[in-house]
């Protein structure tokens, strides 16, 4: 069975890339986006790099993606805390985070924050960490970038904010409000980019807790790709799945525009 893509959200690392490397095929997955003249917008959890950073290291692995199609789950998370109001927040996070807050006018190292923020942070600081988890226990709402345990490098799995937020979770007994996949703000913001409704979104992910979950919640159909986190033994236990899957990227819009 065949469906038409009229449009496509996609994730990057596991789908694109995988650590410094790109995925075989995604490049020109890509080029024949363009060429046929499909929109698309790159969604990802990740909140450690800018959408210029990760724009530059797709045009190093030779994938031709502009910045102006990037989305990251840290840019959405401080789009909803400006929307909430907030001007000062306790946020854990790598540079690209904090310059995403800044940018929309939230200060990400407040004495009295509206929010405590975590997202991965790969130089986590113990003390800003335990400042964090007083600011949770004091009852400040809490709030986490996405809820991922990890994610796919070429030296295998390596921690992402999951990690961190089940250490805050045991320690404070509260669970965070998630802002990035498999809630729904990626997917309506990337909707709302193309100018599309989510029923004529394809989104393209290799996770089935975030990708193909969120995107089922939000009305988009789905494409599982199994050259990233999933594999073909873990689906056989799965109990959610996707409209389609494919061993990689390099197996869309080839020859036809069709997902097969």
């Amino acid at each position: 069975m065949a469906a038409t893509a009229h449009a496509y959200l996609l994730d990057m690392d596991g789908v694109l890339y995988r650590g410094r490397r790109a995925v075989p095929g995604a490049a020109g997955f890509i080029r024949r986006l363009h060429v046929r003249g499909i929109p698309y917008r790159c969604i990802t959890n990740h909140s450690c790099f800018t959408p210029e950073d990760l724009a530059a290291k797709l045009e190093g692995l030779g994938i031709p993606v502009p910045a102006a199609n990037i989305m990251t789950a840290g840019q959405v998370t401080a789009a909803w805390l400006q929307g909430q109001g907030a001007r000062g927040v306790f946020a854990l996070g790598e540079p690209a985070f904090h310059r995403a807050l800044a940018e929309v006018g939230i200060d990400g190292d407040s004495a009295k924050p509206s929010h405590v923020v975590v997202s991965l942070d790969r130089g986590m600081d113990y003390e800003r960490m335990a400042q964090a988890a007083r600011f949770i226990l004091a009852g400040v709402p809490f709030v986490a970038t996405n809820p991922d345990p990890s994610y796919p490098t070429e030296k295998g799995a390596a921690p992402e904010c999951g990690f961190f937020l089940a250490g805050f979770e045991r320690m404070t007994r509260r669970k965070p409000l998630v802002i990035g996949k498999p809630g729904p703000h990626l997917f309506r913001l990337g909707a709302a980019a193309l100018g599309l409704p989510r029923s004529r979104l394809t989104m393209v992910g290799d996770r089935l807790d975030t990708d193909i979950l969120g995107a089922k919640r939000a009305g988009l159909r789905t494409v599982l790709v199994l050259s990233g986190h999933t594999t073909a033994a873990m689906l056989k236990t799965a109990r959610l799945h996707p409209d389609h899957i494919v061993t990689s990227v390099a197996h869309l819009e080839r020859g036809q525009s069709a997902i097969c």
